[in-house]
């Protein structure tokens, strides 16, 4: 079912079906700044990933000597049994329980809820985790939204670029055949903070910048100053993705990693993940800007 929320200048709508963002529109211009789903090229938009992030080796996690099922991006995404509430005309949420289901992929007792928000010109996207269980809880969770890139016979994707807030050098760890990390990096030119976009930026997959030194990038076409900003403080990885020649990118705020081709399938031993103690709460957010 779609869920719209809206202020006087945006609207947005979201699936209940994985919380995600289906469509973010400017109301006066009516432009849309979400991707929008062609199922021939990729069958989402903007999902929501909790407690794991990409593909997990052999689809499986051990916890305390026991084996669970992890699907890749964990277990919001495409999970139609999620909770909604609305708050307001600019507000509503959507959140999962743990239950009998879950424990069968997740060992904990917890609470996940993501929080929509639009204050003026932004798109709030706050993630909030609750541990419920008496063992310290180990996730990950981050955002894959794909912001669209007009094509036509006068737009290229090579006239949009990802600008940094800084000059960065940066190095992408890759995707193997795997789809798990693997040990290679590559280094991604750019010309003081501007990475142009290329039908061939992502012929090896993903972009992951496992240690980004910034808290927000901007998506703009190249002869323009303004565009979309996404801001993503307190998250220590970036991934930028899509595929080759389609209208859209992804810009992918992470706090913790995709496994990597030696990764150990222990849930404690992933050093990327974050730990919440029991009893305590955590949140972590992503904000799009429209400018």
């Amino acid at each position: 079912m779609l869920h719209t929320i809206e202020n006087e200048l945006l609207i947005c709508t979201i699936d209940s079906n994985g919380a995600e963002i289906r469509s973010l529109k400017n109301k006066t211009t009516n432009k849309e700044y979400i991707w929008q789903i062609d199922p021939s090229l990729w069958s989402s938009s903007s999902p929501v990933l909790f407690p794991a992030i990409g593909k997990i080796k052999e689809d499986k996690i051990f916890y305390k000597g026991i084996e669970y099922k992890m699907p890749k991006h964990g277990i919001v995404r495409n999970n139609n049994k999620l909770n909604f509430d609305q708050r307001a005309p600019n507000r509503c949420s959507f959140s999962l329980k743990s239950s009998k289901e879950t424990l069968k992929q997740y060992p904990f007792d917890f609470l996940f809820k993501v929080e929509f928000t639009l204050d003026d010109n932004r798109l709030n996207m706050a993630y909030h985790i609750e541990n419920h269980d008496v063992n310290p809880m180990h996730f990950a969770c981050g955002g894959h939204t794909a912001y669209a890139c007009a094509l036509n016979d006068h737009t290229l994707l090579s006239d949009y670029v990802i600008e940094f807030p800084s000059p960065l050098v940066l190095k992408a760890d890759t995707l193997g055949q795997s789809g798990l990390l693997s040990n290679y990096k590559r280094e991604i030119k750019n010309k003081e903070g501007i990475l142009p976009l290329s039908n061939t930026l992502f012929n090896e997959d993903a972009l992951v910048f496992s240690d980004i030194e910034c808290s927000w990038v901007r998506l703009r076409k190249r002869n323009e100053k303004k565009g979309i900003i996404v801001r993503f403080k307190d998250y220590p990885h970036l991934a930028l993705w899509s595929k080759p020649t389609a209208d859209y990118v992804c810009i992918e705020p992470w706090l913790g990693l995709p496994d990597s081709e030696n990764e150990s399938i222990d849930l404690t031993d992933k050093t990327s993940y974050k730990t919440i103690d029991p009893n305590k709460k955590f949140t972590i957010a992503i904000e799009t800007e429209i400018e």
